[in-house]
């Protein structure tokens, strides 16, 4: 129950224990009307699976949110529509699309954004038949929203592809840069519509950048070579647990091949600086003093460090969140295919 519904309650309960004093009737025997059961029962079922979300009790969220929906006779476009996004979190693509499907049939108020995410969990079962469905979820999202959902073009582009559409899935790509140049996504859309084949591949967001000694640093400027993102601060414990090992990464592979570009997540200049130098870090670092607001750390979706992001001669991610032999093995492994 919200803050909001659980104050009006509490108000609702002394306004009818003050009028049923009034008249000496007990609580007890004060009647309920069906409705008022129905919807409290309907709320209790919502808040349930709510709190079973949280918990990670899956089967029994959904279980109360179906419960939820039989109470308002299957009409309950909210309740599959969180059906579906817990499936589709969980990777139960089938049964997502399925919810995602009983909420549009009931024409709810984001009726476009469903179908887009309708589109995505039949997209991502990689069938041919699914392909051809999730483009046709995407178009309807598109028409619903009078083309002002830019994500839904971005998601029909790759759909298209995928069905062996190119050209319709190039156009709907650019389309979708066309309304969103500036989106995260803007680099993956580019390099799929230089070629298609990178529909598989994860590009890495584009970045332009200072380093926070005033050097350009930027992934055209790196491209080539293998790039190291590692994602931290001079406040984070297990970032400077972490960083002999960073070290000693750069200072087996680092040179024409191979650069790490450390971003960091301090809003304290002088504490920055003065870990940097009593760590002898030497590899470029970018810093704009937000925490966590970082510009390239948003752009990454990164909300937990450290976190590293290993990208390839082409711009291509490689690995993310590897750490200590593991991200050494796996850099040597990509260093190998590029010297062939």
């Amino acid at each position: 129950m919200t803050r909001f519904i659980r104050v009006r309650f509490l108000i609702f309960i002394v306004v009818l224990t003050c009028a049923l004093e009034a008249h000496r009737v007990s609580a007890q025997e004060a009647p309920k009307s069906p409705a008022v059961e129905k919807k409290d029962e309907f709320q209790q079922a919502m808040e349930g699976g709510r709190a079973f979300a949280r918990q990670g009790r899956i089967d029994d969220a959904i279980n109360e949110f179906r419960r939820a929906a039989k109470l308002r006779d299957d009409k309950c476009a909210e309740c599959f529509q969180i059906i579906g996004q817990i499936y589709l979190q969980f990777g139960k693509l089938k049964e997502a699309a399925a919810a995602f499907r009983q909420c549009v049939e009931l024409k709810p108020s984001n009726e476009a954004e469903i179908y887009n995410i309708l589109g995505v969990a039949l997209y991502m079962q990689k069938e041919k038949a699914s392909y051809d469905e999730a483009a046709t979820a995407l178009k309807r999202a598109i028409e619903l929203s009078k083309g002002k959902l830019p994500k839904a073009y971005y998601n029909l582009g790759y759909a298209l592809i995928r069905a062996g559409k190119e050209q319709e899935g190039i156009d709907a790509l650019k389309k979708f840069l066309e309304l969103f140049p500036g989106a995260s996504e803007a680099s993956q859309a580019r390099a799929v519509i230089a070629n298609t084949k990178m529909v598989d591949a994860r590009v890495a967001p584009f970045f332009a950048v200072k380093s926070h000694t005033g050097e350009d640093l930027s992934l055209e400027k790196l491209r080539g070579k293998i790039v190291l993102l590692d994602f931290w601060a001079s406040w984070c414990i297990p970032c400077r647990i972490d960083i002999p090992e960073v070290r000693k990464i750069w200072k087996k592979y680092g040179g024409d091949q191979f650069v790490i570009v450390g971003i960091n997540l301090d809003s304290n200049r002088p504490a920055f600086e003065a870990y940097m130098k009593e760590e002898a870090i030497t590899w470029p670092q970018y810093y704009d003093g937000r925490g966590w607001g970082n510009k390239v750390s948003q752009l990454y979706g990164v909300y937990a460090i450290p976190h590293t992001v290993l990208i390839d001669q082409d711009g291509v991610i490689q690995a993310t969140g590897l750490k200590g032999e593991e991200l050494s093995e796996k850099i040597a492994g990509v260093l190998k295919k590029l010297q062939k």
